[in-house]
């Protein structure tokens, strides 16, 4: 009943665009256009109510055309001459410590964020009333994913090479950080439209859970890796010299040195580097010969849980009994989410609740060498990275990695 009220309401939006052209042949078409009011909101348990300072903006689909507004004390955003059609419409609000304390009572910064990619407007949308949205978040932890290196290589003889690829973590806080126990995993779900039938995750809707094809585990038992402020562990796809002639010499990596690597049990084509602790697979039901991620862009989370077996493993909807399930992992569990998806034209294809990540990254192609990291800037003489919760915002590309 759900999908088919959404194609209801879509069929009816539809028409409704279609009346706010002219039908007369002399004077052609007649767009008319529109004012539309939005009002922000917190999440139902914060102690206020309207989000004052949320930096809102609505972007027409069809012509790129973009308006930005800060919502009014009440929380309400004005946005004039619109036009029928399709928008995007995003929100962000990032509160200090102190302000998280009074209103959520929790002494930590947050980041708050909306995103509606998809959304139909027209003049008799608009004048059912104002547009309320709510915002939602998630705390801004000291360790992040810094850069991530999925694209891989070309071979110079034009192969496709995708060993090299690598996570970078860091600690973008003044305190020491242990690594022990934490797991980072891939988020289920197509990247973008790779081919005409490639339709988004079955699980996008739900913005309460992430859903994780695989999961590796820091080692330790509390106290062995410790990640001092404002450095990084490099995790490696496989830890080698991949510039190496047995490799690829047009890999822009050398990973020999790597604090870790993904080394999947039992298989016989993987590479265990000797010199390159493995991290700990404690869920890789999909693939039993390598640890790669999707060249056309992973959805990547750090997180924790004191017990992974107690967590729900969900069905893929049409797929065979036997058929390898997925995690449903809460998002209160995340500590950092970055998304990265195949184009900027992608984002139905958005795998990661948009209170973990409002936006998403992307490369220029497939095999570029290309990486993605995030803006930094240096304060008392230490780099620090920029986390919004919004990798639109917080990631630029680079074309080839940077190693620490």
């Amino acid at each position: 009943m759900k999908n088919l009220h959404k194609s209801m309401l879509g069929l009816a939006v539809l028409v409704a665009i279609l009346f706010q052209f002219s039908c007369n042949p002399d004077e052609g078409p007649r767009i008319r256009p529109f004012d539309l009011t939005v009002m922000i909101g917190f999440p139902d348990d914060y102690s206020a109510t309207e989000a004052a300072g949320a930096k809102v903006t609505i972007k027409e689909l069809a012509s790129g055309s973009v308006q930005e507004q800060t919502a009014s004390a009440d929380g309400r955003v004005d946005f004039t001459q619109l036009v029928p059609g399709a928008y995007e419409l995003s929100a962000n609000l990032q509160l200090t410590a102190e302000q998280a304390e009074e209103i959520v009572g929790i002494s930590v910064p947050l980041n708050l964020n909306y995103l509606d990619n998809n959304l139909m407007l027209t003049a008799e949308v608009a004048e059912q009333g104002p547009l309320e949205i709510q915002l939602s978040g998630s705390a801004s932890g000291g360790l992040i994913i810094k850069q991530l290196y999925y694209s891989g290589s070309k071979t110079p003889e034009g192969s496709n090479y995708f060993f090299d690829q690598f996570y970078e973590i860091y600690n973008n806080s003044d305190e020491a950080i242990a690594l022990d126990g934490l797991l980072i995993s891939n988020v289920y779900g197509p990247s973008g439209l790779i081919n005409p039938n490639t339709a988004p995750s079955p699980f996008a809707d739900d913005q309460d859970n992430v859903y994780i094809s695989t999961a590796w585990r820091f080692p330790g038992s509390g106290e062995e890796n410790i990640l001092q402020p404002y450095t990084g562990v490099l995790i490696a796809q496989q830890g080698i010299n991949h510039q190496e002639e047995n490799a690829n010499p047009s890999s822009p990596v050398n990973l020999s040195n790597a604090d870790f690597e993904l080394f999947v049990t039992g298989s016989t084509r993987d590479i265990d580097a000797p010199n390159v602790p493995n991290m700990v697979m404690v869920y890789h039901p999909f693939n039993a010969t390598f640890s790669l991620v999707p060249v056309f862009g992973p959805g990547t989370i750090l997180w924790k849980t004191e017990d992974f077996g107690a967590l729900e493993q969900v069905s893929i909807p049409d797929t065979s009994p036997e058929f390898p399930r997925v995690v449903k992992v809460p998002k209160n569990l995340v500590i950092d989410a970055v998304e990265a998806l195949r184009s900027e034209t992608d984002g139905a294809f958005k795998r990661i609740p948009v209170s973990l990540d409002a936006g998403f990254s992307f490369v220029s192609n497939t095999y570029t060498g290309e990486s993605i990291i995030r803006k930094s800037v240096v304060l008392d003489g230490h780099k620090v990275y920029q986390d919004s919760n919004n990798s639109s915002e917080d990631f630029i590309l680079l074309d080839q990695p940077e190693l620490p």
